[in-house]
C-alpha cells in the first residue's frame, strides 16, 4: 500500500495533521506502519491535535477544567487543593509548559473527550444565538454567525471551559445511584439526595469571588456570563418539551422523583410562590451541574433525557446573574488581569491580541463612541451633576445575546449596542 510505504518523517507528518483524536485512534489500529510510528511520539501528536482543536484558547483552559473535578468547595478538606489548584491556573503563564500539560494519554483522552462535548455546544450557541436589539432583521439574516470566526470559537470554548472549573468547584452535583454494583437491586432505589452547593460554608463571597472572577477583565466574566444565559436557555427549552407531556405539578413527574428528597417534589413546600406549572425554578441547579452535563443530556433520546433531567431537578434561585449583583464592591483585578488595570487603557488594549481584547458590543455598551480608560469601574456623571462610580459587569441583556462573544462583523454599522 503506498499510503504505508512513505518514509517515517512523511508519516509522522500524515498523523500530526489529523483533524481529531478519533481519526488518529482509527488510523493506527487500521495500519501496524502506522501505529509504529504513532507509538515512536503518541503524547505529543495529542498535544499538538488537541491545541489545534482548541485553536487560540491555552490548552491550561480545559486542563483547569478536567483538574477540578471531584474538588468540591462544600467539602472544607478541599479548601487547600482548590486554592492551589486555582493559583497554579491563574499563573499558568509563569509555570513550565510541562505543568499545563496533559500527564498522560488519559488525560489526553480526557481533554479530547471535552472538546467534543462543547463543540457540541459551541455549534449549538451559534445556531441560535439571537441579534443585538438595535440591529434590523435583515442584517442579522445577513451576518447570522452560524459559522463563529477563529476568535469567537476561542471566547466561547474559553467560557465553558471556566464555567465546568467553577461548577466542578462551586456548582451542584450529579446526581448517583447509590447502590452497589453487586448487589440485587430493591424495589426502589436509594438514590443520593440532590441539593444545590454549599461552598459558602467554606469560602467567603469575596474570596471566591477573587480566586476566579477577579483574575479576569471584565469583559471576560461577561463572557461567562453569556454562555450562563445560554445554558439556562437550553433547560427552558428541555422543560417547554417536559411541559408538553405533563406539568410539573403532575403525578407523572412526581412519579420520576419520588427518588428526590420529598421536600422538594411538591411546588407548595419549594416556597417559590409558582402556580405548580413552571419548571423553570429547577434551571439555575441544572446549570450549576456544568455544560459537560447539558451535553450529555442533549444527546440522548427524549425519554432518558427527560428522566436523567427529572432526577437531578432541584429549585434553585441562586444564579451567577445573582452573584454579580451582591458582589458589588469586589477586590481590584488581580494576576493576570491586573495588567488591565490603569488608566486611558485604550490605546493599550488596541496592542493586544483580539483574544484579549474586549468585543466591540462591550466596548459600545459601556463607553459609547468615547474611548475607553477604565476596564473595571468608570465615573459617571448625572443630569444633575452627581457623580457615581459605574461598575462595568453586569450587562445581563447583553448576555442574552453574547455581546462579549461576536466580533464587529456581528453588527450593522452605526448601531449602539
Amino acid at each position: 500500500m503506498a499510503f504505508e510505504s512513505l518514509p517515517t518523517e512523511l508519516r509522522m507528518l500524515i498523523l500530526q495533521q489529523l483533524p481529531d483524536i478519533p481519526s488518529l485512534k482509527a488510523l493506527v489500529h487500521a495500519s501496524p506502519i502506522y501505529y509504529h510510528t504513532y507509538t515512536v511520539a503518541k503524547k505529543n501528536l495529542f498535544q499538538q491535535i488537541l491545541q489545534r482543536q482548541y485553536g487560540l484558547v491555552d490548552l491550561a483552559e480545559p486542563m483547569a477544567a478536567i483538574r477540578s473535578q471531584g474538588l468540591h468547595a462544600d467539602i472544607r478538606a478541599n479548601k487547600e487543593d482548590i486554592i492551589a489548584l486555582l493559583d497554579r491556573y491563574r499563573r499558568h503563564d509563569e509555570l513550565p509548559p510541562s505543568a499545563n500539560a496533559p500527564t498522560d494519554i488519559d488525560e489526553c483522552l480526557q481533554l479530547s473527550q471535552l472538546y467534543q462535548q462543547f463543540e457540541f455546544l459551541l455549534h449549538r450557541y451559534c445556531a441560535q444565538a439571537s441579534c443585538p436589539p438595535e440591529v434590523a432583521q435583515p442584517a442579522a439574516e445577513r451576518n447570522h454567525p452560524r459559522i463563529p470566526s477563529t476568535t469567537e470559537k476561542a471566547r466561547i470554548l474559553r467560557a465553558l471551559c471556566r464555567l465546568q472549573m467553577y461548577c466542578n468547584i462551586f456548582g451542584a452535583r450529579e446526581w448517583e445511584d447509590s447502590q452497589p454494583s453487586d448487589a440485587s437491586p430493591p424495589p426502589v432505589l436509594t438514590r443520593s439526595k440532590r441539593r444545590s452547593s454549599s461552598w459558602y460554608c467554606n469560602f467567603q463571597l469575596h474570596e471566591m469571588w477573587g480566586l476566579i472572577f477577579a483574575t479576569m477583565p471584565p469583559w471576560e466574566v461577561e463572557e461567562f456570563g453569556c454562555l450562563w444565559m445560554f445554558l439556562q436557555q437550553q433547560y427552558t427549552n428541555i422543560f417547554s418539551e417536559i411541559a408538553q407531556e405533563f406539568p410539573r405539578n403532575s403525578p407523572e413527574w412526581q412519579a420520576l422523583r419520588l427518588t428526590v428528597d420529598s421536600m422538594e417534589l411538591f411546588p407548595s413546600v419549594d416556597g417559590d410562590g409558582s402556580d405548580g406549572s413552571d419548571y423553570n425554578d429547577y434551571n439555575n441547579h441544572l446549570v450549576s451541574l456544568g455544560p459537560q452535563f447539558l451535553a450529555n443530556a442533549l444527546r440522548q433520546p427524549y425519554r432518558a433525557r427527560r428522566n436523567l433531567i427529572a432526577c437531578n431537578a432541584v429549585p434553585c434561585k441562586s444564579s451567577f446573574m445573582i452573584l454579580v449583583q451582591v458582589s458589588r464592591d469586589p477586590p481590584a483585578l488581580l494576576f493576570p488581569a491586573d495588567k488591565y488595570e490603569g488608566e486611558d487603557m485604550g490605546g493599550v488594549l488596541a496592542t493586544l491580541p483580539a483574544i484579549e481584547q474586549p468585543t466591540l458590543g462591550w466596548k459600545q455598551h459601556w463607553y459609547g463612541y468615547s474611548p475607553v480608560t477604565r476596564v473595571r469601574q468608570v465615573l459617571r456623571t448625572g443630569p444633575h451633576e452627581d457623580v457615581w462610580v459605574e461598575r462595568l459587569i453586569g450587562n445581563f441583556p447583553g448576555w442574552q445575546w453574547g455581546y462579549a462573544i461576536w466580533d464587529e462583523e456581528r453588527y450593522t454599522a452605526g448601531h449602539r449596542i
